[in-house]
């Protein structure tokens, strides 16, 4: 199996939750990017308070859980090896591919406490 386009896949895709904020299950890439915009904030104003409890809260979650993706992967690559004929990763990547985007996309997969509006959200709202 293709083992780095399936973990970007997933990386971008599969939500996980956030242990110590209640309700929120994001993609690990929306982990990186809201640890990254705060880190900008804390150069900028110090970690003073809750900023820098959150800021490594975010960076754990963040790391732990691409780490757990590679594993993942890694795995799913070496057992599908052996198993799939030749030429069939690839299409079973695609097919992967089409059914997460499309889960993420048309339907509301992700809860984040980070919009007002609606605790339900999809790709396109989660990464406005």
């Amino acid at each position: 199996m293709m083992r780095w386009p399936l973990f970007l896949l997933l990386f971008w895709t599969v939500p996980f939750p956030l242990f110590g904020l209640d309700g929120l299950a994001v993609p690990v890439a929306r982990f990186v990017q809201l640890a990254a915009s705060l880190s900008v904030l804390v150069l900028l104003e110090g970690a003073g308070g809750m900023v820098g409890s959150m800021l490594a809260l975010l960076w754990v979650h963040s790391i732990v859980y691409s780490l757990i993706l590679f594993g993942i992967t890694k795995v799913l690559a070496k057992v599908s090896a052996p198993i799939l004929p030749a030429g069939a990763d690839r299409w079973l990547f695609v097919g992967l591919t089409v059914a997460l985007l499309s889960w993420g996309f048309f339907g509301e997969p992700y809860d984040t406490s980070f919009h007002h509006s609606d605790p339900h959200a999809s790709l396109m709202r989660i990464y406005r």
